[in-house]
């Protein structure tokens, strides 16, 4: 017998959907690139009108991805949360004539700060911890979102009232709020286009999750 707060199939689909999808591009930015995910990426690319070009050789992808998230070089890109919304206050040394005002600075580009302990408390909410990484590495916030999803496409709407609260947070108030800036970094240090693609299609596909 099929309760008022069963799922229906379709929504089971979508659900199931959004696990592939968001786990898809989770691999795509914290792992060397595949054949596999490079003809995902351009199959995906092409339905969603995201322009890229799919014809690299996958000796320069993978150096692009060393380069980009890996190695410290001036093209690297910090793929974490805390990077970009955080702020220090520091402690500036002290001066002859300075005054309470003068006596710190404000600092980003910093990891571990408060959007990190923000989205390892969505994980323990979850009852997952990341299995790799900071938590707010971007990849790990995509895992987390295909994790809800997976359960989300499990349980019925009243049990699932939790999850799905979590995951609205996790996406609104943290990966949508730092996306398009990664993306934007990734787009001034990359020289081909198989990053910014993935950060834009998980960007679509999570502004239409909304």
């Amino acid at each position: 017998m099929i309760t008022a707060t069963a799922r229906s199939a379709s929504e089971v689909t979508e659900e199931q959907a959004k696990t592939s999808v968001y786990g898809f591009l989770a691999d795509v930015l914290s792992s060397h690139p595949t054949p596999d995910s490079m003809s995902g990426l351009g199959q995906m690319s092409e339905v969603l009108g995201v322009a890229y070009v799919s014809d690299s050789a996958l000796a320069t992808l993978d150096r692009e991805y060393m380069d980009l998230f890996v190695v410290p070089n001036p093209r690297y890109v910090a793929p974490y949360e805390s990077v970009y919304r955080d702020r220090w206050m520091l402690p500036a040394l002290p001066s002859d004539g300075a005054t309470p005002d003068t006596k710190s600075q404000m600092i980003k580009g910093l990891l571990m700060g408060d959007s990190t302990l923000k989205v390892q408390q969505c994980f323990v909410e979850a009852g997952v911890v990341p299995s790799d990484d900071l938590p707010d590495h971007i990849a790990n916030e995509l895992r987390l979102m295909a994790y809800l999803s997976a359960r989300l496409s499990e349980v019925s709407l009243e049990d699932g009232k939790a999850l799905a609260e979590i995951r609205a947070k996790l996406r609104e108030e943290h990966i949508l709020q730092w996306i398009s800036q990664l993306r934007a970094r990734v787009l001034e240090s990359a020289h081909l286009g198989y990053y910014a693609a993935a950060l834009e299609i998980a960007e679509l596909v999570l502004n239409d999750d909304l």
